[in-house]
């Protein structure tokens, strides 16, 4: 049950990123698309540990 609620707590979050930045949203992608698969893997992997991190500081 827990990880649901994570998950809709990931939705919530993503949710509120689109709709306050809806206007810049278009050059946010567009900045995505200038990087290469390396620096968008490391990026994924950093925000990773970042998350799971912060999870163990909360829960732990």
């Amino acid at each position: 049950m827990d990880l649901l609620a994570a998950l809709a707590l990931v939705l919530v979050i993503e949710g509120l990123a689109v709709a306050i930045f809806a206007g810049s949203l278009p050059e946010m992608l567009a900045a995505m698309r200038v990087t290469t698969d390396a620096q968008r893997r490391v990026l994924g992997i950093v925000m990773v540990v970042c998350g799971a991190a912060a999870y163990l500081a909360i829960r732990g």
